[in-house]
């Protein structure tokens, strides 16, 4: 259902995970680290189907301020919640910049999914984290 509260999920450790925050037509993913493979199958499912709670007044961040550059498997998930939010209405797309190599790495993620005029990347002080 569109729009609807998506409840706090943790995945992962501190090795690297992530967590999904959906509230009010918004949707907050923060993650952290290099990805094992069960953090990548679990994004891959979850980080999608979270997108259903952002309403086309809402804002999407991406919090990769910890994220560290992903192997081939994380990439593809990363592609899939980029190629699902290119479909998605909602008002503002931002990613707030973490390490140069991740950022250049979500950089071509987005272009490949022609997503990139959807987001802008940010520093974690201008969204408040």
């Amino acid at each position: 259902m569109r729009g609807a509260s998506h409840p706090s999920t943790n995945v992962g450790s501190d090795a690297g995970g992530f967590r999904l925050d959906g509230t009010d037509g918004n949707l907050r993913i923060a993650a952290w680290g290099y990805w094992p493979a069960q953090v990548v199958s679990a994004f891959g499912e979850s980080a999608p189907a979270a997108t259903q709670a952002l309403l086309p007044v809402g804002t999407f961040v991406f919090d990769s301020t910890e994220l560290k550059p992903q192997g081939a498997e994380g990439q593809e998930a990363i592609r899939t919640l980029f190629r699902a939010l290119a479909r998605l209405p909602f008002a503002k797309g931002l990613i707030v910049k973490g390490n140069a190599m991740t950022c250049m790495q979500l950089a071509r993620l987005l272009r490949e999914c022609s997503a990139e005029s959807r987001f802008e990347f940010t520093d974690a002080q201008a969204v408040g984290s």
